[in-house]
């Protein structure tokens, strides 16, 4: 919803750019490009690319803005060029009244680390899909296991999402485990269980259960009385005694 709402921000930003552009006089075919403006979106948060990243590739692809007349600069071959990088998710680029190419930048935000059991390792964003593993500040959850990268795509990204969008469950999911498509298990930071979530279905209703049993039922009994938490089954949580 954030990422949507921001998306929605920079085209109506943009919007009005190029309306204020073509309401004032002159010959804008002739008109000379005086540079670009670059504004990179959460550049310092979990973005794995910043300014200086953009204006490397901006470089390297040999995209040129000043000097030039506006005529000659392709704006959507400028958009799809920036997007080929694995990690930018949306590039809005449009003229403003002075003369200058404005370029806004939303990276893909990693939600998910997958350390595959097949050797794959990358990062998986909020909508599914993949980017190179690089280096990031903040914690950020564990995805281990029997992974394919449709798995990961369709079941995975929505259980990342969950926890991402949830400041309680960011601060304490420490690793996803995929025994098999049929048995997810999530460990978390500050308690010596395991959390049996079972089928990777009806997420927001198993943590929401999972979170009341936290918050009401651990500090009555003690975080590490029980070696399983299973919420698989609607409704319940069921608990499994520590072995004495």
């Amino acid at each position: 919803m954030k990422s949507a709402l921001k998306i929605l921000l920079i085209l109506a930003i943009a919007a009005i750019l190029i309306i204020s552009f073509f309401g004032i006089g002159g010959n804008k075919e002739e008109m000379v490009c005086k540079g670009v403006e670059l504004h990179v979106e959460d550049s310092l948060s979990m973005g794995l690319i910043n300014e200086n990243d953009v204006r490397t590739i901006i470089a390297e692809k040999k995209i040129q803005f000043g000097g030039k007349k506006i005529s000659e600069i392709n704006m959507g071959n400028i958009e799809r060029t920036l997007s080929q990088s694995p990690y930018i998710d949306t590039v809005v680029c449009s003229l403003t009244p002075t003369g200058m190419v404005s370029l806004f930048v939303m990276p893909k935000i990693p939600a998910l680390h997958v350390m595959a059991a097949n050797g794959e390792e990358y990062y998986l964003d909020r909508k599914g899909a993949d980017m190179p593993v690089g280096y990031i500040t903040g914690n950020l959850t564990i995805a281990t296991g029997n992974i394919t990268k449709d798995f990961a795509r369709k079941k995975l990204a929505p259980i990342a999402r969950c926890i991402q969008d949830s400041t309680f469950w960011r601060a304490q999911v420490q690793q996803i485990d995929v025994v098999s498509i049929h048995d997810i298990r999530l460990y978390t930071r500050f308690a010596d269980h395991t959390v049996l979530l079972g089928e990777p279905t009806d997420i927001t209703d198993k943590l929401y259960r999972l979170k009341i049993f936290y918050e009401k039922g651990l500090p009555e009994t003690g975080w590490n009385k029980y070696e399983t938490i299973n919420v698989d089954y609607k409704g319940i949580v069921i608990g499994k005694r520590r072995e004495k």
